[in-house]
C-alpha cells in the first residue's frame, strides 16, 4: 500500500468553499512552507512552478483522471462509460495513437485559418452590448463564441449550435468535487443526446466526407480504421466539451482578471501589440482550471519526498502560476510580463491540445473589445462557483461597454 504524505507536510484544505473564491491565495502560504503539500484525504499537492514543471513532464507520471469521477461516486452508466474512453485518460500507447489522430487539425497554420472568422463573430456578439448598460459578459460572448469555433472546426453544422452547447455545459459542470443526484442525471442525459447527434454526423459524413474533424473521425471508425466506434464519439465528445468549457472560462475569468483593472486595460488599449502577452497574463493570474490530476507509475523521489507509486497527486495551477521564484510581483497585473509561460494548460504529453485555438479566440475577442469600445466598467462583483474544477463564475462577469 502505497504511505501517505507525512503529516508535517502543509494542508491545503479543497474541502472549504472559501478556498474556491481565491486559490492562489489559499495556497500561497502552503508554497512558501514547502514545495509539496498534501490533502486532507493523503495525497500530495504540488504547488511551487519548478516542481510541477519537472514532475508533469516526467515519463513516469501517468494520468488517472478516471478518479474525478470516480470521486464522486459515478462509477457506471454513460458518463462513466464516456470517461473511461476520453483521450485525456488514457496513457502511452493509446494516447499517441488517439492524439496523433486528431492533432493536425490544431496545428498552428489550421488554428491561423480561423483566426478571421472569431474576428468577426467577435465583433458581431459585441455590438448589441455597446449601449453602456449591464450585460453579462459570459452569456453575450464567453460562452457562445467557443462552442461555435469549436463546432466550426470540427464541422458540425451551425443549426447544432445552439444544442452543443447546451449538453457541452451540462458536461462540463461534472466536473466538480461534489455533484447532486439531480445535475448527474442532466449531465448523463447530455451525453446520451450528443452521441445522438454526433452517430448521425458521422453517418452522413461516410456517405458525403467533408474536409473536417467529424469526416476524419468517422474514417477512423470504420472496420479498417484505428477507432472503436465509442472511440470515435468519445473523441468527439472531448474535442468538443473542451473546446468550450475551458476557453469559456478564459474568456469570463481572465477577461474579468484584466477589465477589473483599469490601470491594465488602459495599457493594452494604448499598447495592442501587447495583446498576447496581456492573454499569457490572464491565463498566468486566474487559470481557466484549478490543476492537473496525475500518479507516479513507479516510484519517484523528489525534493527530500518520495512519492509512492499509484498515489494521487494533484497539481494545482495557481500555486505554481503565482510562484515568486519565477514570477516577479507574482500578485499583481502585468499585461506587459515577459516571463516563462504559465501552467494553466498543462505539460508534458498531456498537454491541451487547443491551447493555440484558445489563445487565438483570448486574442481576438480583446483586440474586438477594444477596438469597439472606448471605456469598459465591470459590474457587481464575481464570484465563483465552489468546487468547480473547470473554473466560472456564478454570474457574469457583468460588464458595461461604452463604444468608441
Amino acid at each position: 500500500m502505497p504511505t501517505e504524505p507525512s503529516s508535517d507536510l502543509p494542508l491545503v484544505d479543497l474541502a472549504n468553499p472559501d478556498f474556491w473564491q481565491d486559490p492562489a491565495g489559499a495556497l500561497a502560504p502552503a508554497r512558501e512552507a514547502a514545495p509539496i503539500a498534501r490533502t486532507a484525504r493523503g495525497e500530495f499537492v504540488v504547488l511551487r512552478y519548478a516542481e510541477t514543471e519537472r514532475l508533469l513532464a516526467d515519463p513516469r507520471m501517468r494520468t488517472i483522471g478516471s478518479q474525478l469521477l470516480t470521486g464522486i461516486g459515478i462509477k457506471d452508466g454513460p458518463l462513466a462509460e464516456w470517461w473511461a474512453r476520453v483521450m485525456f485518460n488514457t496513457n502511452p500507447p493509446d494516447h499517441g495513437r488517439l492524439r496523433q489522430l486528431v492533432s493536425r487539425a490544431f496545428t498552428p497554420r489550421h488554428v491561423e485559418s480561423l483566426r478571421a472568422r472569431v474576428r468577426a463573430m467577435s465583433e458581431n456578439m459585441i455590438e448589441p452590448m455597446l449601449d453602456g448598460q449591464d450585460v453579462d459578459f459570459e452569456v453575450g460572448l464567453a460562452d457562445p463564441l467557443p462552442i461555435a469555433t469549436t463546432c466550426a472546426l470540427l464541422g458540425v453544422p451551425e443549426e447544432d449550435f445552439s444544442c452543443v452547447s447546451r449538453w457541452t455545459t451540462e458536461i462540463g459542470k461534472v466536473f466538480a468535487t461534489r455533484l447532486g443526484d439531480e445535475q448527474r442525471a442532466r449531465c448523463e442525459q447530455a451525453i446520451v443526446d450528443l452521441s445522438a447527434l454526433l452517430d448521425d454526423l458521422f453517418r452522413a459524413r461516410r456517405n458525403h466526407p467533408k474536409p473536417d474533424v467529424i469526416t476524419s473521425l468517422a474514417e477512423a471508425s470504420t472496420e479498417q480504421g484505428s477507432l472503436s466506434p465509442a472511440e470515435c464519439r468519445a473523441m468527439a465528445i472531448n474535442l468538443l466539451f473542451a473546446g468550450h468549457d475551458t476557453t469559456r472560462g478564459l474568456l469570463s475569468v481572465g477577461f474579468h482578471a484584466l477589465l477589473s483593472r483599469p490601470e491594465a486595460t488602459s495599457a493594452v488599449r494604448e499598447a495592442p501589440d501587447i495583446i498576447p502577452q496581456t492573454v499569457e497574463e490572464m491565463l498566468r493570474f486566474e487559470p481557466p482550471t484549478l490543476g492537473s490530476l496525475r500518479a507516479p507509475a513507479e516510484e519517484i523521489e523528489t525534493v527530500d519526498l518520495t512519492l509512492p507509486a499509484h498515489t494521487p497527486i494533484h497539481f494545482l495551477f495557481p500555486g505554481g502560476n503565482r510562484d515568486p521564484r519565477v514570477f516577479e510581483r507574482p500578485n499583481d497585473f502585468d499585461p506587459r510580463r515577459n516571463a516563462p509561460r504559465p501552467l494553466s494548460f498543462g505539460l508534458g504529453p498531456h498537454f491541451c491540445l487547443g491551447a493555440g485555438l484558445a489563445r487565438m479566440e483570448a486574442q481576438e475577442v480583446l483586440s474586438a473589445l477594444l477596438d469597439r469600445t472606448r471605456d469598459i466598467e465591470v459590474g457587481e462583483t464575481a464570484r465563483f462557483v465552489p468546487f468547480a474544477t473547470i473554473r466560472r463564475f456564478e454570474k457574469g462577469p457583468i460588464l458595461r461597454l461604452f463604444p468608441s
